[in-house]
C-alpha cells in the first residue's frame, strides 16, 4: 500500500473532522434571534417583559413588533430603553416583511390580545402585524404565546372586573386558544416565556380563584378628574389606566398619564369612543 496515500487520507480525515468540530462549535455559540409581537393587550405586559431580559442575558437577539393598538396602549419608547434596541418595528416603519421572521429562530407574542386571538385562530391577515405572524407560521417558525391577555380566566382580568363573561362567550374565547395550540402554538404565562423559550419547564398555571391579582387597583394612586377650564386636560395619577377611569373622565380632551402608564385595551377602547388625547408625562 501507497504510504504518502495513506498519509495523504489520514490528514484529509484529520482535516475534515476539524472543520467539522470548527462548523459545530459556531453553530452552538451562534446567538438565539427571535421576533417579540406585542399587541394592545396590556395584561401579562411585565411578566413577559422580565422573561425577555432573561433571554436576552443569555445572549438571544430580539427584535420587537408593536401592533397599532400596542402603540397606543403601551410606551413603545420604554420597551425601546428597557430592551436596549435599536428600533421598535410598527406598521410604519417596517420595510421588508421577510427580513423579520426568515431569520428568526422563534417568534414570541408577548402580549397577546383576544382580538389578536380570534384573528389568528380564523386566519385573519388585515394588518401589517398579522401578516408576520402568519407568514411566520406558514414558514414553519415556532410560535410561543403569552395567553394572559386573552386568556378570559386570568386573574388579573378577573382583578379588573372582567371575569363575569356568559359561558358562551367565556367558551368561544377558549375554543380560540385551544385553536391556536392545535396549529403548534404554545400559549403559557408571561412569566414562563423564559423557560419556554429555552426549552424548559413552565410552571404549573395558577388557579384563577386563588391567584393574587398582579395588578392591585386599591394600591394605585387616586384618579384626579378635575378638568381644568380652557385646556381641558386631566391628569391619571396610575400604574394601569383601565376603561372605568376613562369613563370618569370623558368629558376631557386631553388626558395626561405617567410615561410607564399601561392602558388596558378595553379603555383604549373606551379612549377611540370619546375621541380623546392621550399625552404621557
Amino acid at each position: 500500500m501507497d504510504m504518502n496515500k495513506i498519509l495523504d487520507d489520514t490528514f484529509m480525515d484529520v482535516l475534515i473532522q476539524r472543520i467539522v468540530d470548527e462548523v459545530v462549535r459556531r453553530i452552538k455559540n451562534q446567538p438565539k434571534k427571535a421576533v417579540v409581537f406585542f399587541t394592545g393587550g396590556a395584561i401579562g405586559f411585565r411578566q413577559s417583559m422580565d422573561s425577555l431580559l432573561k433571554l436576552q442575558k443569555d445572549g438571544w437577539q430580539l427584535k420587537v413588533v408593536l401592533s397599532d393598538d400596542g402603540m397606543k396602549v403601551l410606551n413603545p419608547d420604554a420597551i425601546q430603553k428597557e430592551l436596549n434596541l435599536d428600533v421598535v418595528y410598527h406598521s410604519g416603519n417596517i420595510k421588508s416583511q421577510k427580513e423579520l421572521y426568515s431569520s428568526a429562530d422563534i417568534l414570541i407574542i408577548g402580549t397577546m390580545s383576544i382580538n389578536t386571538a380570534a384573528k389568528i385562530a380564523t386566519g385573519v391577515t388585515d394588518s401589517v402585524f398579522l401578516t408576520i405572524i402568519n407568514h411566520g407560521i406558514m414558514a414553519g417558525v415556532p410560535v410561543v404565546a403569552a395567553k394572559n391577555a386573552c386568556d378570559p380566566d386570568d386573574p388579573q382580568r378577573v382583578a379588573l372586573g372582567m371575569g363575569k363573561s356568559p359561558q358562551k362567550y367565556r367558551q368561544l374565547l377558549i375554543n380560540n386558544m385551544k385553536t391556536l395550540s392545535d396549529f403548534g402554538m404554545q400559549l403559557v404565562d408571561g412569566e414562563d416565556l423564559y423557560a419556554t423559550c429555552i426549552g424548559g419547564t413552565p410552571t404549573v398555571s395558577k388557579d384563577s380563584s386563588v391567584a393574587e391579582p398582579a395588578v392591585s387597583e386599591t394600591k394605585e394612586p387616586t384618579v384626579k378628574p378635575t378638568i381644568t377650564g380652557k385646556s381641558g386636560e386631566c391628569v391619571l395619577n396610575k400604574k394601569v389606566i383601565s376603561r372605568s377611569d376613562i369613563l370618569k373622565i370623558r368629558d376631557a380632551e386631553v388626558v395626561k398619564i405617567p410615561v410607564g402608564s399601561i392602558v388596558t385595551e378595553y379603555a383604549a377602547e373606551a379612549i377611540d369612543t370619546f375621541g380623546l388625547q392621550i399625552t404621557r408625562i
